[in-house]
């Protein structure tokens, strides 16, 4: 057994050896120039909260997406996982499991939701088209098979024209019932098990291999179908080697809905998540999140675990939750459920800010999330510190960096730099705003004290303005951005936004009643109550602690000035 171990760390450390040289310079190096404001090469929907179930059918999958809206809990995507089809990439939906799947996919899309299908590259040797594929020549090394964790099969041939076209035959169909992407599973490493691997252009590494596969379901996926089409895939995974190294799987360029792999139900569970996180952040990912409660299960339901991980869902560009066990909120409690809730709702609030800083974030080689200093602490894009929990107890340490800092649930309660031990109920999180930041939010409702029901109309802005300037780039989907700032001098708080369609209401944190405020030269009224406000086409409102200004047409853009 000593001697088979040995052998097998040897073979693991081999084949780290191998990704390393084949990688190249990953290291991102950060151009802080102005945002371009172009469109973002992926669509906003991926930032919204998806569910999904590790193994179902048509009727569990439906029953699993409703139980979240009937709860309240709004629902952007759902992944229909393995085993789907007749067998690994058949692309036939097996009539047992999902006899109509693609009524069931119109279904989904009249709930304005989208559906993303598993799949590998891999055939397994059960399969109605593996004879075909094989006699044929269309996989690595004549067809030579290899053990993974969902059979046994071979790996398609993409260096083989004909090989690729047969496969893209075969996902027509799928394609053709409208899916929005592919969950596209990690068993391109399996190249590796064919030692040499070969195709018809000769020698293959698992470098380029996994890179065929990825680029390829995007790719065409989005040839089909267009630039609102994605695949969700693994950016950085450690376990391959099982030696706790970074093994990139994706590229950047390609993967902007990623997920970090497979994640056991606890708290070492939770804290390999982040690990990989952060792993993902040194090569430069700008979106991706972790299966919240985990992937693996240990037959335990762990609430405090399964809520500081949807917590933590909310503050990543990507907040999803399915696996193994149980992931409905509503089975641990009510109060689970209330919580889980609470941060759907936020995250969904914070689409328009993450949606533009992940995208400044690619084009300036960085990632959106920022390891900083102390026990897994990172800031998300530049304006927002988070510090996630990541083991059990109410206290956590908190590490603040320069500047002064509000937190998030308590905006009376203010931070400095310097180490905080500090208790936080369950139902809030360690996340904190840098003042003088610039905070776009979609806010529909009250819930988490941003607004109401009347803010939905609006782009809700917060500021939390300091001495200076600040500004903030909103990109938006298939069309040019706008840019906000503000310019605090004394008593005079100026607040510019460039031409956009979106209508602004701005939360003025941190000043009085002001004594004056103009749209450009004209003067605009001061309403009576926030009903008032949202119903007047451009106006202030103080409620006692926040200026409220609403501006209803920004086509042309404007300037509005406070006078305090």
């Amino acid at each position: 057994m000593k001697i088979k171990l040995f052998f097998k760390r040897v073979f693991n450390l081999f084949l780290t050896f191998l990704f390393f040289i084949g990688s190249g310079g990953l290291k991102p190096t950060p151009n802080l120039d102005d945002p371009t404001l172009k469109a973002p090469q992926w669509p906003k929907w991926v930032h919204e909260h998806w569910v999904w179930e590790n193994v179902g059918t048509e009727d569990t999958a439906r029953e699993f997406v409703n139980g979240f809206l009937e709860r309240g809990i709004p629902v952007g995507a759902v992944i229909i996982d393995r085993p789907w089809a007749t067998d690994s990439n058949t692309f036939i939906p097996d009539p047992n499991l999902y006899p109509n799947l693609d009524k069931l996919i119109e279904e989904f899309h009249s709930k304005d939701i989208r559906v993303i299908m598993w799949a590998t590259s891999i055939v397994n040797e059960t399969a109605s088209n593996f004879k075909e594929g094989k006699e044929k020549g269309y996989f690595l090394s004549g067809g030579r098979t290899v053990k993974w964790w969902g059979g046994k099969g071979a790996l398609l041939d993409y260096s083989n024209p004909e090989a690729v076209e047969w496969w893209h035959k075969q996902m027509d169909p799928i394609l053709d019932m409208g899916i929005d992407g592919w969950k596209v599973d990690g068993t391109d490493p399996y190249v590796m098990l064919l030692a040499p691997a070969i195709g018809k252009s000769g020698l293959v590494t698992w470098n380029t291999y996994k890179d065929w596969v990825y680029r390829d379901f995007y790719e065409y996926t989005r040839q089909r179908l267009g630039n609102d089409r994605i695949i969700s895939a693994r950016p950085v995974d450690d376990q391959i080697t099982n030696l706790g190294l970074p093994l990139v799987s994706t590229s950047r360029d390609i993967n902007f809905a990623g997920w970090v792999g497979d994640n056991d139900n606890d708290w070492g569970g939770l804290r390999h998540a982040l690990n990989n996180m952060f792993s993902s952040a040194q090569f430069g990912f700008v979106s991706y999140g972790s299966d919240i409660g985990g992937f693996r299960n240990d037959g335990n339901m762990y609430k405090d675990v399964f809520i500081r991980w949807a917590q933590l869902g909310a503050f990543c560009p990507i907040m999803e939750n399915g696996g193994g066990g149980e992931h409905r909120p509503w089975m641990f409690d009510e109060e689970t459920n209330e919580i889980y809730r609470k941060f759907v709702k936020l995250h969904h609030e914070l689409i328009p800010y993450i949606y533009s800083q992940a995208a400044y974030s690619y084009e300036t080689n960085r990632p959106t999330m920022r390891p900083l200093k102390g026990e897994y602490m990172y800031m998300l894009g530049d304006e927002i510190l988070v510090a996630p929990y990541f083991d059990e107890g109410e206290t956590r340490l908190v590490y603040f960096p320069e500047g002064e800092w509000i937190y998030m649930f308590d905006e009376s309660r203010h931070y400095k730099k310097g180490v905080e031990a500090i208790k936080f109920p369950l139902d809030e999180f360690p996340v904190f705003i840098r003042k003088g930041a610039i905070i776009p939010l979609d806010v529909a409702d009250s819930e988490n004290g941003h607004g109401s029901e009347l803010s939905a109309p609006f782009t809700t802005v917060m500021l939390y303005p300091e001495e200076g300037t600040n500004k903030f780039g909103l990109y938006e989907e298939n069309k040019t951005g706008a840019m906000l700032s503000y310019t605090k001098k004394g008593s005079q708080l100026t607040i510019s936004a460039t031409e956009s369609e979106r209508s602004f209401l701005f939360r003025v944190y941190g000043e009085k009643a002001p004594k004056q405020v103009k749209l450009g030269d004209t003067a605009i009224p001061a309403a009576s109550s926030f009903e008032e406000l949202t119903a007047t086409d451009s106006g202030y409102f103080y409620d006692g602690s926040l200026l409220w200004i609403s501006l209803k047409d920004a086509s042309h853009g404007a300037e509005i000035k406070a006078y305090f």
